[in-house]
Formats: structure tokens, sequence, C-alpha cells
């Protein structure tokens, strides 16, 4: 098996791990913000488990000394507690189906932002492909049908927040590794990077946004029941998305992995009629597949001959 042939295996991977992921998320019925605590912080302790092993663990708490550690650790702010706190509010009021389906444009608005705030060329290609995919994003927000919930409104606005907080911390790890010209002897693995982002997710959920919500009491209520176990299962799905993703992109590059991580919406479609038995919907499936269309439009530029 060839190099590119591993890599769009494990971006397919990425793809059905993060449906899984969000499809079990979303049938766990536990305060957002409680829930996402929980998440990254298994994510962040099966991530540091792998490096652990690997002897690289030292290296990710070296990183904060870094610049580009402390840029890593300003990004987590707005992608884990903002992002994924905001994405978990939009399964629970849009279902996850909905969530996940309009989540996957994060990469167009992180180029857009980049165009205007880091100068970076969009082609023309780009353009069109993120215009589709806002547009099948709009549709779906627009006329959504079939058994939704009457939140389905706020549901959508916390998708679009998660958008902004994940596409937003692509723009500052961005701006550090375009503008950080003194640190190119740091020779950190993006695991490293990805393992910081979950400790300063943890941290901060932990001794801020869960005890400042009033969830001290159902968390210890989440560890006492058993429910805790779930989370450090599911999160298990969560790692493997952001590892596979990581070596996917090493291996395929950057707009191939994205795109085909962009699949996740059509899995957490498939994952919530077989597994949960939620009715098929021609429009969510429609539009979901043309908002996958337009990443993969997006992110993959033909090769020039």
């Amino acid at each position: 098996m060839n190099n590119r042939t591993k890599g769009i295996l494990l971006g397919v991977i990425v793809g059905f791990a993060w449906g899984l992921d969000s499809t079990l998320m979303g049938k766990i019925n536990v305060p957002p913000l409680v829930s996402a605590f929980f998440h990254d912080s298994f994510a962040f302790i099966w991530i540091a488990l792998t490096l652990l092993f690997s002897s690289q663990l030292k290296g990710v708490f070296e990183l904060l000394k870094t610049k580009k550690g402390k840029a890593t650790a300003v990004a987590a702010l707005v992608g884990a507690p903002v992002g994924m706190s905001a994405y978990l509010l939009a399964i629970k009021y849009a279902t996850a189906p909905y969530a996940s389906s309009i989540s996957v444009i994060y990469p167009g608005i992180g180029a857009l932002l980049s165009y205007f705030l880091l100068k970076e060329r969009l082609t023309k290609r780009a353009v069109l492909g993120i215009f589709i995919s806002l547009l099948g994003s709009f549709m779906l927000g627009f006329k959504p049908t079939g058994d939704i919930p009457e939140t389905f409104g706020t549901g959508i606005l916390f998708a679009l927040l998660a958008v902004l907080g994940w596409a937003s911390e692509g723009v500052i790890i961005g701006f550090a590794m375009k503008h950080i010209k003194d640190e190119d002897h740091i020779k950190a693995i993006p695991q490293q990077f990805l393992c910081l982002r979950y400790f300063i997710s943890m941290i901060i959920y932990g001794f801020i946004v869960v005890p400042l919500s009033g969830g001290c009491s159902i968390a210890f209520e989440v560890i006492i029941n058993g429910t805790v176990f779930k989370f450090g299962g599911i999160a298990i799905l969560g790692a493997i998305t952001y590892l596979c993703w990581y070596k996917a992109v090493d291996l395929i590059g950057a707009a191939m992995g994205t795109a085909l991580n962009s699949t996740a919406a059509l899995w957490t479609i498939i994952f919530s009629i077989v597994l949960f038995g939620a009715p098929i919907n021609l429009h969510l499936i429609i539009w979901g597949l043309v908002i996958v269309t337009g990443v993969f439009i997006f992110a993959i530029e033909p090769k020039k001959r």
C-alpha cells in the first residue's frame, strides 16, 4: 500500500470516527458544557498516553515556554471551549446531523478569515467551493424538514458559532506559524501541539467553564453514576480523529485531508439513521452532500501539468 492510499484510508477513518463521535455525544443526556469537559479531558488523556509510550510527552509542556506553544494555547481557547462547547450545544438544540453538516464549512470560513486578516490568496476554485458550502448550509437552516426540535434555530446559531471558533483557531495558528520566525529550531511534532490544545481545554473547562456554569455537581454525578466511562470511550474516537487526520495530512496534504474530514457530516447522518432509527430526511441528505461537495471543490486543487 503506497502513501497516497494510506493517507486516503486514514482520511476516511477521520470522517467515520468524528461522525460516530458526534452521533454518540448527542445521545448522552448531560449538559453540553459538562460533556465538553469530559470529552476533551479524555481526549487529552488518550493522546498524552500515546506520547508517553513514545517518550514525547515531556515536550508537550516544554512548548508552553515557546511563542508557538503560547499561540497554540490562545488558539485552544477559541477552538476548544468556544468551538467545542458551541458544537455540542448545536447537537443538543438542532440534532447531530444538522450540527455536523454545518460545522464542516469551518475550513472555508477559515480561508476567508485568512484572506482578510492574513492577506492569503484565494483561487477562483476555492471561492466557488466556499460559496457552494455556504449555500448548502443556508439551505439546511433556512428550510429544515422532518422531525426537528423547536430549538432548531438556536442550534443553528450555535453551529455557526462553532464554525467561527474552529476557523479562528486555524487562523491564529496560521498567523503564529507564518510570523514567528525565530523558533524554526523547535522540533515539535503535530501530536504534541494537539496534546497541548486538549490540555489547555481541560484546564479551562475544569477550573472556569464548568464551575461558572454551575456544572460541578453534575460533573460529580457523571462520575458517580458511571456515565464518565461513556465519555472515556467516545473520546477515543475524538483522539483517533485528530491523530489520523494529522497522519493523513502528512501523507496526502492538508487539502485532501480536510476534504475527507468533511465526510463526517454524511457519516453522522448515516449513524443517526442506522444506530438510532432517525427518519431518512432527503432534504438533509441532499444539502449535506452539497456542503461536502463544496468542501472538496475548495480544498482540492487540480494538479498542474
